[in-house]
Order: structure tokens, then sequence, then C-alpha cells
């Protein structure tokens, strides 16, 4: 894992991607995992592929805040049946939860959605807000958590 990331350029980063063919869950799983240096592999990404507009459309958590949840997972979470460590990662996918919820009311898709055609521009650009915030609460956990340090 690094010791510094740059917000700036992730925030640009997961903006390119989310605009040039990645969907939210990939696009913020891809960067986290990039400038973190969280070692997921590819594959991951196709992991991820299922969960933008609610779980495959299902009308469930925003795959942005997926996309982090699962980057959360790979930082906090367990590979041990009965490990005590899924409190400290359920306490921080709270967290994250809570960050989209206090910016933008919910982290479920079609709540947040709900005022945007799906194919309209506009969608694109608020959604756009939502990974961003997606990013930002990672980044303020990994800080705080890991002494990851955020620069501009």
């Amino acid at each position: 894992m690094v010791k510094e990331v740059n917000m700036t350029k992730m925030l640009e980063d997961a903006t390119e991607n989310f605009t040039t063919g990645f969907m939210c869950s990939e696009s913020v799983l891809e960067v986290l995992n990039r400038h973190y240096d969280l070692g997921i592999g590819e594959e991951a990404i196709a992991l991820s592929t299922g969960f933008p507009y609610g779980f495959g459309d299902g009308g469930n958590v925003c795959g942005a805040v997926a996309g982090a949840t699962m980057c959360l997972g790979k930082v906090f979470g367990r590979t041990v049946k009965g490990d005590p460590a899924f409190k400290k990662c359920i306490e921080v996918v709270r967290e994250l939860n809570d960050d989209v919820a206090k910016d933008y009311v919910s982290s479920i898709c079609p709540e947040l959605i709900y005022d945007y055609e799906f194919t309209e521009p506009d969608r694109k650009v608020f959604c756009t807000g939502i990974v961003h915030t997606c990013i930002r609460s990672f980044a303020k956990i990994m800080e705080r958590e890991c002494g990851v340090k955020i620069t501009e």
C-alpha cells in the first residue's frame, strides 16, 4: 500500500473512467485499487461489473458505493472464519454509506437518480459527484485508519 495519494488525480482518473466506458462501480474500484496499490487483480473489475443501477438494475445500493465497499473489504475484511476483523470492516463500510447518504440523502441507486432519465447527460454528471464522494470517503477512512496521507 502507498503512503500518500493525490486526491485531484484520483478524482480526475475516476471521472475519466466513468465518462469513457467504465460504470460507477468499475470506475471507483479501478481508481482506488491503482492509486492505493491495493493488489486487487483486474478480475475484480469484472466482478464489480454487475453492481451499477442497484445491482443489475435491481433497485439496490449505488454501484459506486459497492465498488468502494469492495476496496474497504480488501483492506479491512477477513479471510478466516470467525475472525473479528469483520467488525472494523462493517464500521468503515457504514461510514462510507453514511457519507454518501449525508451528501445525497440515500445510497440506493433508484432513489439517487429518481429525477433523471438514465441516458441523459445530466444523470452522468450527477453520478460523477457520487463517484467522487465515494473516493473522498474512502480516502478519509484510509488516512485515519492506515495513515495514507491525502495530497491535493
